[in-house]
């Protein structure tokens, strides 16, 4: 699985495990999981994690995507990690955990029951961890995410490196369908809003670090690195941001539909 597919699985769970919590149907919840392509099934990553949750240990079969229901309905809230070299935040300094995040560029923390979910290679890999790394709220992800875009412009249009062409246009067209996310039905607008603002500005990101614009020399290309660079980190924390809002509300339905 590429890195993107792994952040778009990630991405599911968390906010699908909010909805399984807040009284979403099984079957919708494993029909969403399983549509991330995460089809290969469950397995702990230690001897330990094995006891500790009835999953099916390192070198046994991997269970199938029902066995993450039971951690989902008692894990609480869900993080989702967005890791990259420099930024291990939420994490363990050091690790398997850590590598296998790395790898995927995404985790989901399970905060109530100190347990990361990861995708890798088409499945699902349990740790243990108690690290966090609470999101950025909705409002501030988003103007953060206004001035990077707004800096970002200017920086490669005043460098005369920004080109559109047709081809780069349906790069990013193919690149946001592929990267879509299913929300749940009670996803909030504004959660959801972002959310696809993120996909949206990763997909040109993806395009642009792709160099298809005018610059001809190393040193034009490291411009153009270092003006998407900040911008790159704004959208990952848009995302984060759009997920833990999500989380909040979807897990909030079942308590707010029973008083």
């Amino acid at each position: 699985m590429s890195m993107s597919g792994a952040v778009r699985a990630a991405t599911t769970l968390a906010l699908w495990s909010a909805a399984w919590r807040g009284g979403s149907s099984p079957d919708d919840v494993l029909t969403a999981i399983d549509g991330a392509d995460q089809r290969a099934g469950v397995r702990a990553a230690t001897d330990e994690i094995a006891v500790m949750t009835g999953l099916p240990g390192p070198g046994s079969p991997t269970a199938g995507s029902a066995a993450l229901l039971p951690l989902l309905r008692a894990g609480g809230d869900a993080e989702l990690l967005l890791p990259y070299p420099g930024d291990l935040r939420g994490l363990p300094t050091s690790g398997e955990l850590t590598i296998a995040a790395l790898d995927a560029g995404a985790a989901v923390t399970l905060t109530g029951s100190s347990l990361a979910v990861v995708p890798v290679n088409g499945h699902w890999r349990v740790f243990g961890n108690h690290a966090r790394h609470p999101a950025d709220g909705v409002a501030q992800a988003h103007d953060r995410l206004d001035d990077e875009v707004a800096r970002a412009t200017r920086s490669l249009t005043g460098m005369d490196v920004a080109r559109q062409s047709d081809g780069a246009r349906e790069r990013v067209r193919q690149l946001m369908l592929a990267e879509a996310v299913a929300t749940p039905p009670a996803m909030p607008r504004v959660a959801s809003s972002l959310l696809a603002t993120s996909i949206s500005l990763q997909a040109l990101l993806t395009v642009a670090d792709s160099h298809d614009t005018n610059a001809v020399n190393l040193y034009q290309m490291a411009a153009v690195d270092d003006a998407l660079r900040p911008l790159a980190i704004a959208i990952r924390e848009a995302r984060r941001a759009a997920v833990a809002a999500g989380v909040h509300a979807l897990a909030g339905t079942r308590l707010r539909e029973s008083r």
